[in-house]
């Protein structure tokens, strides 16, 4: 490929050092004839991007200290679409490591640079590149334009002329298949590619096949061979605790992640999963500390927001009590420091408040009652302040932590209060509602009574009847699956039952619940293990 291949391109330098920035800046000016752009302030990047349209960006991984690195800037640029398929994107670093290089990988860069490296080097990988990107060009445009007939055509004619990209055509096609819900197609995909070379993918999609069959042990036989076999191929870890989460084996599913994360510790969502997983298990150190590295990796991210913090405090307030109290001290000044930052950083009155009724929930368990008292004053008043301003879902969770600190009326009078919010939203809705309250509750008293008579068809329905009314009424729908579980049981009903039981209690399983309505989904869940024969 000889240098008029890149007369017309747009590059984009970003390297914090400025004898390597010079460098590549000589370089790529021997190539192109269009000005070449760089910068040194990682900062700066997305709004570059804004401006212009770049066809390659060289992007340094280390970016200095308490800056965006280069993989949250790729994830920033992509999931923002300030730069699209076509654009060659070239990750430049010293550091070598494999968590380091495997959080980068899973981000999807075209190529990827280690420090020291040779101008050869840098040219070879440029020139591969660009020959993807040519050859690939009308599939990545069609894939841009979220055209899915369009890129099914372009890859099964990219197949047909012997293209040397077979691997990722066939990746895409088959994707696109399992997206449109053309299963079949997709399975015939993965089973001939299988035991290809580099197409671990095809496993991947059986099992999720599999998943949506609801044939749960093939699932988790795919995923476990896909880890024996290539075990730094980290979605195969995600969906073995996809695998898991269906089979309601919340601990396996914790622990696979568990694996995961101490090959590549840098994922944010793989994090985020485990975290709640841990929590829902009851394994508060490991959640606390889970949280804890996600607040740090998310800081200069995308990701940055209010609720890392916030749930990394809830989880420690829940692990702090197991500590010495030297220990929880020590823990709690770092907590501190955290809701410090984030009161700077979002200005949002809810997000203050919190702070204050946190942090007291922290001082509380380390006797310090004085300082908790203030810390509760200072939220009360901010409350009473703000209340009319902070939304219904906000209010909830600010009720929440006041039950912590045994603040219960003022938790119930929030409650009530978020229920005005939405019920002051229109009168025409508040008279649907009524009507709709009652009916519901005719249907699930009918439903209870045929239940009772063990008319168990009947009784499904008109639970059915009142969930649809009432679509976040936990206690309905624990019923509902109640039922369910019962008449698959004694009666043999169509295994749709057992389906629909299963899909109602994962739907269940992330909301968050009441210490009741916890204890009745555990049980409602070992009942659908025991039909399912789990």
């Amino acid at each position: 490929m000889t240098k008029s291949h890149y007369q017309n391109m747009r590059f984009l330098i970003v390297d914090n050092i400025k004898p390597s920035q010079d460098i590549l800046k000589q370089f790529v000016m021997r190539l192109t004839n269009r000005q070449v752009d760089s910068t040194h302030y990682a900062q700066d990047v997305s709004s570059i991007c804004q401006q212009k349209v770049y066809d390659v960006i060289l992007l340094g991984y280390d970016l200095g200290d308490n800056q965006k690195n280069g993989q949250q800037l790729l994830e920033e640029l992509r999931v923002n679409g300030y730069i699209n398929r076509h654009c060659i994107v070239i990750l430049i670093t010293a550091e070598v490591s494999q968590s380091m290089v495997l959080a980068a990988l899973e981000h999807k860069p075209d190529h990827y640079l280690c420090k020291p490296y040779s101008l050869n080097e840098l040219d070879k990988r440029l020139r591969s590149c660009l020959h993807k990107k040519k050859s690939m060009a009308r599939i990545y445009q069609a894939l841009d334009d979220n055209n899915s007939e369009l890129v099914i055509n372009r890859c099964k004619h990219a197949l047909s002329i012997n293209t040397p990209y077979k691997t990722e055509c066939l990746g895409i096609l088959s994707r696109q298949y399992f997206e449109l819900q053309q299963y079949d197609d997709a399975k015939t995909i993965y089973l001939e590619y299988q035991n290809a070379a580099n197409c671990q993918w095809a496993t991947i999609g059986l099992g999720k096949v599999a998943l949506h069959e609801n044939k749960l042990h093939q699932a988790e036989k795919l995923f476990k061979q896909l880890i024996k076999n290539y075990p730094l191929y980290l979605s195969s870890y995600d969906w073995l605790s996809v695998t898991y989460e269906e089979q309601f084996h919340k601990i396996l599913a914790e622990e696979i992640l568990e694996q995961a994360l101490l090959l590549s510790p840098r994922s944010l969502t793989r994090l985020k999963k485990y975290a709640h997983l841990c929590i829902g298990n009851e394994h508060f150190d490991k959640a606390t500390a889970a949280y804890e590295s996600n607040y740090i990796l998310a800081h200069n991210s995308i990701h940055h927001c209010s609720d890392n913090t916030i749930k990394y405090v809830q989880a420690l307030i829940e692990h702090a009590p197991s500590l010495s109290l030297v220990d929880a001290r020590k823990v709690n000044t770092k907590a501190f420091s955290f809701l410090k930052q984030m009161t700077r950083d979002f200005k949002d009155s809810d997000i203050k408040i919190q702070s204050h009724f946190l942090g007291a929930c922290l001082l509380e368990i380390t006797r310090e009652h004085d300082l908790a008292h203030d810390e509760i004053m200072k939220g009360e008043k901010l409350l009473a302040i703000e209340q009319i301003n902070i939304g219904k879902e906000k209010l909830i969770d600010i009720s929440q932590t006041l039950k912590k600190l045994n603040k219960n009326n003022l938790a119930t009078q929030l409650l009530i209060a978020s229920e005005k919010i939405e019920e002051t939203q229109s009168d025409i809705r508040i008279a649907t509602q009524i009507s709709l309250k009652d009916k519901a509750q005719a249907d699930i008293e009918l439903g209870l009574s045929l239940y009772g008579q063990k008319k168990y068809r009947e009784a499904i329905g008109k639970l059915q009847d009142a969930s649809t009314k009432f679509p976040k009424h936990v206690g309905i729908k624990l019923n509902l699956i109640q039922v369910l579980l019962v008449s698959y049981d004694k009666d043999k009903e169509p295994v749709t039952n057992l389906h629909k039981a299963k899909n109602i209690l994962l739907e269940i399983s992330k909301l968050d619940l009441t210490m009741n309505e916890l204890e009745r989904l555990k049980k409602m869940q070992k009942k659908y293990q025991q039909a399912a024969g789990i």
